[in-house]
Parts: C-alpha cells; structure tokens; sequence
C-alpha cells in the first residue's frame, strides 16, 4: 500500500542522516522538496541527494515563508492535493526536511492537511541542537532539569521570562533578532554559559564560544544558541 513519508534530514551533514530514512528515501517514487530562493537544489535535498535512486522523481515545489496567510494556505493545499493524488494513485510520495519534521518544520503543515485522507509515515531526524550539544560535548539537561525550547521569533517577555527562569535553554531562529538576543544574554549574565553555532555540521561550521563581541554578519541563518547555567 502507497504511503506519503515526512523524513527528517538531520542538521545538514548527509552521514548523519538515519538507516531508517535512507532506506525509505530508496523507495520512493517520487520525492517533493521545498523550492530555495536562489535556484538549484535546497540544502535539505543536498543533504540526501546520494541516497535517490535513479528512478526516483524529484519535485520542488514553492512553498512561502511570509505573513500572509491567505497565500500559505493557498500553497500549501495545492502542495497537499499533489502529494493525496499521487499516493492514491499507487505511489510512495516523501517530503525532505531539515533536522527532526515535528521540529518548527514546514512538514506539519502539509501532515495536518493530509493525515485524515492518506496513511502517513514520519521518519525523524537528528536537530541541529541536539547535534551542537554533542559535536560541542555541552551537556544540556541532566536529573530533574528542564529543557526550554524557544524561537526568537517569541514574544519578548517569554523570551525574558525562560532566560530568567530556565537553566537549559535552545534559541532557535536566532539570525533575525540576533543583537537582541545578545543584549539579552548580556543581561542576564548568560553570556559565559553560551555556546552558538553556524551552519551546524557543514563544511562551513562555525562555532562561537565567546558571544560577547560576535556580529550578525558573522553569523548565518541556520544559527543555533545553547545555554546551560551549569555549565
């Protein structure tokens, strides 16, 4: 029976993607992966490229990152209706992305559309945190600790709130507020129990030890922050 599979890439290193996921990657009839800006292949389809078949169909398809819902919605159904007519029509149909699906991931959008009418099957993935955090031998959370989660596209009083309240912390999606947040850490004294990274596991991996005095020229979009006040 035809399945529509969510596979998550991992961080961006195509060792680190799973045997599970690499084994449905081989059969798939087909594939649909988010069209990038700039043209040519998305990172999440460079990360898993060696493992598609020949026979394999790639399609990249458009899907908008703004604020108006109206065309999200509109994509986003169009995205699904392909993907429910494919899988009824016999095919085994998978969407690539970045890290872990559940994980702020375009996916779910394209699950809550489709799970009622289709079977679905979701591979995870390895997230860029949970890469940082071991490839940078920083513990996050041990015994009874609490693991905070947060984008920086938060309100600014929850941000304020986890930093004050929280040991373990991840800030995802730091680029875009990315002196705001400095100045945060700052604030509360978070900066010498901080580790940030660039591009984690890619060739062009940077890591910041030291937050005090970095720029967001020096850092790219796919930046992670991780806090542990015991460490």
């Amino acid at each position: 029976m035809a399945k529509f599979y969510g596979i998550g890439t991992g961080p961006g290193d195509s060792t680190l993607v799973t045997i599970k996921a690499v084994k449905t990657i081989e059969k798939l009839d087909l594939l649909v992966t988010p069209e990038p800006k700039e043209g040519g292949d998305s990172l999440a389809l460079s990360i898993v490229k060696e493992y598609i078949l020949p026979t394999t169909e790639i399609r990249q398809r458009h899907f908008p990152m703004n604020f108006n819902d109206e065309e999200k919605n509109k994509a986003w159904q169009e995205i699904a209706d392909e993907i429910e007519k494919e899988v009824k029509n016999g095919k085994n149909v998978g969407f690539i992305t970045l890290g872990d699906p559940m994980l702020y991931s375009t996916y779910v959008y394209i699950l809550n559309l489709l799970k009622e009418n289709i079977e679905i099957e979701t591979i995870p993935g390895i997230s860029a945190f949970s890469n940082i955090a071991s490839s940078q031998n920083f513990p996050l959370v041990m015994d009874r600790e609490a693991l905070v989660v947060l984008p920086c596209t938060a309100d600014e009083e929850k941000i304020d709130f986890t930093l004050q309240h929280y040991n373990s912390i991840v800030l995802m999606k730091v680029y875009k507020n990315f002196k705001e947040i400095i100045e945060k850490l700052k604030k509360y004294n978070l900066i010498q129990h901080a580790i940030l990274v660039s591009n984690s596991s890619l060739d062009k991996e940077v890591v910041f030890t030291d937050l005090e005095n970095i720029t967001q020229e020096q850092i790219s979009y796919f930046s992670t922050i991780l806090i542990n006040k015991e460490n």
